[in-house]
């Protein structure tokens, strides 16, 4: 997750919750470092907000995929930079994890329960059916 990301985060929950992740490495934290990752982060900070130009500075110059549920700018910067077969979504992160074996599917539908509770919503019954 780049610093950039972590400094717009403003819940105090939220951000304990990242903390945790950091502290048992189930994410790491990362910092535009390389002139060339600074070169794209700078020109993409004059469309998009600073983590979102992180997010894809980073994943653009190191080769990473991002995850987006953007349908707009990000979304259209994302396509042209690195392309749509390194654009994830939520519903796709959920099946890399299933299939990676980070999660249950019966583990991914509850927090897909969760999302829908608060107003995200996925076209699918189970993620059984994308699996």
């Amino acid at each position: 997750m780049p610093d950039e990301v972590i400094a717009e985060i403003t819940r105090p929950e939220q951000a304990a919750l990242i903390e945790q992740a950091l502290r048992s490495g189930l994410i790491q934290r990362e910092s535009i470092t390389s002139p060339d990752e600074l070169g794209v982060f700078a020109h993409l900070t004059q469309v998009l907000g600073p983590g979102e130009s992180a997010c894809l500075a980073l994943a653009e110059t190191r080769g990473w995929l991002v995850a987006c549920d953007e349908k707009r700018v990000f979304l259209r910067e994302a396509k042209e930079r690195i392309g749509l077969n390194r654009i994830v979504n939520t519903p796709g992160l959920y099946v890399l994890c299933i299939r990676s074996g980070l999660v249950t599917v019966e583990e991914a539908d509850q927090a897909k329960a969760v999302l829908e509770s608060h107003r995200y919503q996925m076209a699918f019954d189970s993620f059984r059916s994308l699996v």
